[in-house]
């Protein structure tokens, strides 16, 4: 946007509906064109900023639907990723444009902006609101994310914990197993008649007991 004093001008690539809505404002009241140009850049830039709201509000919706919805933890971090990138698209956007309305707000380059005070101060409390609600989603994000990265965390380890116990349970009956399994000649128990009940005995109490011990201590909550 180009300011004069009898003209404004804006370059955009490609259509842009505010600029027209601005532009059919200004020339069908006689009394808006009589405040200047710098007015209807006021005109401009409020329309352009007012059309950021529908894009917030619509993130926070996909977000509050991501947070109910009942999907699996990797489809959850997708959507919450997709939607910190789009945050993050118009923090870029609506951080400078903040800046902008900061510096034209003090600044006295500028002439007739006091006349305008009231206009341009509302459009940068808009974008104070907007930062603000895109601060505040992106710190929902992170918490979503670090909520969904401590649950998949605390699963893992449950997993690992009951895969760790049911080893250590087994490992007392490979090593009765591997006893007897090698081929010696002079071995005094595989001459008894029992043996073979007597050895799947001991490692069933083994085995028994030490489930009843890690359960006692917990270990399989």
């Amino acid at each position: 946007m180009f300011l004069g004093k009898n003209f404004v001008v804006t370059f955009h690539l490609q259509p842009s509906s505010e600029i027209d809505e601005a532009w059919k404002r200004i020339t069908g009241q006689t009394d808006l064109r009589e405040k200047g140009q710098l007015y209807a850049a006021y005109l401009v830039m409020d329309k352009l900023v007012d059309q950021y709201f529908p894009a917030v509000y619509q993130l926070e919706d996909q977000l509050s639907e991501s947070e109910s919805a009942r999907k699996s933890i990797q489809a959850l971090m997708d959507d919450i990723f997709e939607i910190r990138a789009k945050l993050l698209k118009l923090r870029k956007t609506i951080l400078p444009m903040r800046d902008l309305l900061y510096r034209i707000l003090n600044s006295e380059r500028i002439e007739g902006v006091k006349e305008h005070l009231a206009y341009f101060t509302d459009i940068y409390d808009h974008l104070l609101k907007l930062s603000e609600m895109i601060e505040s989603n992106r710190e929902m994000t992170a918490d979503m994310r670090d909520s969904y990265i401590s649950i998949n965390s605390n699963r893992m380890n449950a997993i690992m914990k009951t895969l760790t116990v049911i080893t250590t349970i087994f490992m007392p009956l490979t090593f009765i197993a591997g006893i007897y399994g090698m081929n010696f000649e002079y071995m005094p128990e595989l001459k008894w008649n029992w043996g073979y009940f007597t050895v799947l005995g001991v490692m069933f109490s083994i085995g028994f007991g030490m489930y009843v011990w890690f359960r006692r201590k917990g270990w399989f909550d």
